[in-house]
């Protein structure tokens, strides 16, 4: 195991295309989800609760797509992560104080 360990190299690039290529999927599919969440509770007074849904659903698909590409697009994979984090954030408090002031339980 600590021929694993001292053999491996973290400052190469292969670990920052691995750690972008996980951003996108795993950090990716989070943003969607959060954003989801986020536009159904957005328009949930304006539309129906099942469409509501839906265009949050349907949103979720470009929000993903646009959050892979731009892992790729920045400088960084650390400024990617920190980037997708606050994001994922941002959505959750903003459906959280969506949802207290609706008055939704669930």
């Amino acid at each position: 195991m600590s021929y694993l360990l001292n053999n491996i190299n973290c400052s190469s690039p292969r670990w920052a295309v691995f750690s972008r290529s996980v951003a996108a999927t795993l950090g990716g599919y989070a943003l969607a989800t959060s954003s989801s969440l986020f536009i159904g509770q957005l328009l949930l007074n304006s539309a129906g609760k099942y469409q509501a849904i839906h265009i949050g659903l349907l949103l979720s698909f470009l929000v993903y797509a646009c959050a892979a590409m731009w892992v790729f697009s920045v400088s960084s994979a650390t400024k990617a992560w920190i980037g997708l984090i606050k994001a994922n954030i941002f959505f959750a408090i903003g459906t959280w104080l969506l949802m207290q002031s609706t008055g939704a339980n669930s």
